[in-house]
């Protein structure tokens, strides 16, 4: 079939809860080319708005609430998340072909066949009148899959250049293109546990790290958070937010030590962690010895502290150049993510891929709602 043109929005409601990511972009689809079918693509608008107060509270608690919280949520947050998309479209005149939401994650078993996004897309097309494509990952679930990570489609489509890509987000992942696959898997909580050590301070994050930076290491803690059984299973595996609450933040946030000293010591703890993992990748894949690009992305970028821990831990593994992507991609590829599983999922060609999820077979998720506006 000839090339197709899509403009799309793409949503990311992350694990860290600082608000929703909005990504406007602009891809070119020729199914006839398989394995290619991505011929190219342009993030064009990037923004993040902020979640209100009640939401975060909100949010954070609908793990331990009722089934009838739970489903007045999943409705209400479609229409909130609608209603912050349209102004979103409003301000800059975006007319897009769909919108392709992640939803905000409360649970996570795969290993129960279970994972469950919020944020009804039916309420959100209802809100902004454009077609809307959500419940991404349970497609891949159902089929024996991880249901996650999900950005490895991105990395193979869109930055093929790259051998590995590091997503430092409120869960930090990792993809490594081996001659013949393609493997991905969460590592640890990131940003999620940095945020909420930044929030005794009455502070959304640590700014540059600079909390983080003026601490110093916690060995008992460092000690006792390295043995969580998580980090001794093989790959592939994924994290819930559910986990990382109670396995890491709240150690973290329970210790008797300054905030500076823990926040220098979860930011060690990450570093370590992914260094490990990408080791053994590496030996196992028999890539051990070659030089790697890797580029990283998400907000843990932007904390130098973090990305300082990074750099010194990973030159220990291999030999490594880091590049950490500036600007929209950096702040904005999951929610770019979003947009180009959705172009897939209109053109019936896989959007999770099964050699990293562990899946039975390729899953084309995401269910569509249509707007009325336009269709698709």
């Amino acid at each position: 079939m000839p090339q197709q043109e899509y403009y799309a929005v793409g949503l990311m409601s992350g694990s860290s809860l600082d608000g929703l990511d909005m990504a406007y972009c602009r891809f070119l689809a020729d199914t006839g080319r398989k394995g290619s079918e991505i011929t190219g693509w342009s993030l064009l608008l990037g923004e993040t708005v902020a979640f209100s107060e009640e939401w975060r509270q909100r949010l954070a608690a609908l793990p331990e609430s009722s089934a009838r919280e739970l489903a007045l949520a999943h409705a209400q947050f479609g229409r909130y998340v609608g209603n912050l998309v349209s102004g979103f479209l409003d301000k800059h005149r975006i007319e897009p072909a769909f919108i392709a939401s992640h939803g905000h994650t409360i649970f996570h078993y795969p290993e129960e066949g279970m994972t469950l996004q919020i944020g009804d897309g039916a309420a959100i097309a209802a809100a902004t009148g454009y077609p809307t494509i959500d419940n991404f990952r349970m497609q891949d679930v159902a089929f024996g899959g991880q249901g996650a990570p999900i950005a490895p489609i991105a990395d193979k489509l869109l930055f093929p250049e790259y051998d590995l890509m590091l997503n430092l987000g409120g869960i930090a992942n990792m993809t490594y293109k081996s001659p013949d696959r393609y493997i991905a898997f969460d590592i640890i909580g990131a940003n999620q546990v940095l945020n909420a050590l930044a929030g005794l301070r009455g502070l959304p994050y640590d700014d540059g790290g600079r909390l983080a930076a003026s601490g110093k290491l916690l060995p008992a803690l460092l000690g006792k958070m390295e043995q969580l059984d998580f980090f001794k299973k093989d790959y592939p595996k994924s994290l819930g937010n559910d986990w990382v609450r109670e396995a890491m933040s709240a150690p973290y946030l329970d210790y008797d030590a300054s905030v500076e000293d823990r926040l220098h010591t979860a930011c060690i703890q990450v570093a370590r962690q992914i260094a490990a993992d990408l080791d053994k990748i590496l030996k196992r894949e028999g890539a051990a010895g070659r030089r790697l690009k890797m580029m990283a992305t998400g907000g843990g970028v932007f904390n130098a502290f973090l990305m300082r821990c990074i750099r010194e831990e990973c030159e220990k593994a291999c030999s490594l150049e880091i590049e950490a992507s500036a600007g929209k991609v950096a702040a904005f590829k999951e929610a770019a993510l979003m947009a180009l599983m959705g172009v897939l999922r209109l053109v019936n060609v896989p959007n999770c891929l099964p050699t990293v999820t562990n899946a039975a077979r390729a899953a084309i998720g995401g269910a569509v709602h249509q707007g009325w506006r336009r269709y698709v």
